[in-house]
């Protein structure tokens, strides 16, 4: 992958105490400018974001996607929660539990990306320990389950900010190299499960063939920019008002830094176990139902795929869309309907409405929103 250590002359470089760019000198009118800007995102409180029409809009089309799922699929409702009520409590606490040991694993990611990025060697910057990170992640989760566009991600940078002192830009740079790696992890465990899934059964899949384009478009986006951001950062400043240019340049080495040599293969490690505990998380969900003649491979396929539509941005954590592709992919591999919608539905109280309600109790107490 890219690797700041080896930069081109004409790619932006940071001066070592990450106050500013070699050959972009110190601007005394436009650094508290920049910080202004940075602090935009601290503006709109949750209620006025909850309020936003873009949000509104979201669940409106959520509630459409559902909506249709069940017209079309012809979903009994009472079936489905007959299923829900039998289903195996131990279980599902497994699946539970799984689920919530990858936020340890997500904080022990972001630290080490965070380190990369050089806040740790700066004074002035105090960053949370360990378990300081995981609150303010699951937070930010707990946005993202709530408003569309991953906004959440900006709230967890404008936490490490409030919190550590930590420039937004840069932090906002660690988290888009961080999807960044989970997009490429999961799009290639994806392709793994999916060749192997898809070698056992002999109907026509053309509808989860889209999963694939889908991630296939997302991958190469990724690639395209990150190239401009290595090579063409300059470029692209000069195309960017001036009173933003220092913010720009910020996230620019936060993303890159991203990449060091020397942590990429704790990186993908970390991320790759970060992945197979949402695998595990639908085994045991499914497990709990007696959903068990279905191939491991096949699990995970499934689970991958509800996890890279979260990344669509005009739905809450993909809501409704992330449903609605585990209830179909599982009826294509010969699960009836209306146990297959009790796995989606079981499956999306762990890793969806959990985090809203967990989420909703921990951003009343924490002192750090």
């Amino acid at each position: 992958m890219l690797d700041p250590d080896t930069s081109s002359k004409d790619a932006t470089r940071f001066a070592a105490d990450g106050s500013g760019e070699e050959g972009l000198p110190e601007n005394p009118i436009l650094e508290p400018e920049a910080q202004t800007q940075e602090a935009e995102v601290a503006r709109l409180s949750l209620k006025e974001r909850l309020l936003d029409i873009k949000t509104l809009a979201g669940f409106g089309i959520s509630a459409v996607l559902l909506v249709f799922l069940v017209l079309t699929i012809k979903i009994d409702i009472a079936a489905t929660f007959s299923n829900i009520a039998s289903a195996n409590l131990w279980l599902l606490a497994l699946g539970f539990i799984v689920y919530y040991a990858a936020f340890y694993v997500r904080g022990i990611r972001w630290r080490m990306l965070l380190n990369n990025a050089g806040f740790n060697q700066e004074k002035e910057v105090h960053l949370p320990g360990l378990g300081g990170l995981i609150e303010i992640i699951y937070l930010s989760w707990f946005v993202n389950c709530l408003v569309p566009a991953k906004l959440g991600d900006a709230y967890r940078g404008y936490l490490l900010r409030k919190n550590g002192n930590a420039s937004f830009s840069r932090t906002l740079g660690t988290i888009f190299g961080e999807r960044i790696a989970d997009v490429l992890v999961l799009f290639g465990l994806l392709c793994l499960g999916g060749l192997v899934a898809f070698s056992k059964v002999e109907s026509k899949l053309s509808n989860i063939y889209l999963v694939f384009v889908f991630g296939l478009v997302l991958v190469l986006a990724i690639i395209i920019g990150l190239v401009a951001l290595r090579f063409y950062s300059n470029q692209i400043a000069r195309l960017i008002p001036s009173r933003f240019q220092a913010i720009f340049h910020r996230f620019q080495q936060g993303t890159i830094s991203t990449f060091h040599r020397s942590t990429q293969l704790k990186l993908y490690a970390l991320t790759m176990i970060i992945w197979l505990c949402e695998g595990a998380r639908l085994y045991f969900v499914m497990q709990s139902l007696g959903v068990t003649n279905l191939d491991i491979s096949v699990v995970i396929f499934i689970a991958l795929a509800s996890s890279l539509l979260t990344t669509l941005p005009f739905t809450p954590a993909g809501l409704g869309a992330v449903e609605g592709t585990v209830v179909v992919v599982l009826t294509t591999f010969g699960i009836e309907k209306n146990l297959a919608s009790s796995v989606a539905v079981l499956d999306r109280v762990i890793s969806y409405w959990s985090i809203i309600v967990l989420g909703a109790l921990l951003y009343i107490f924490s002192r750090k929103k």
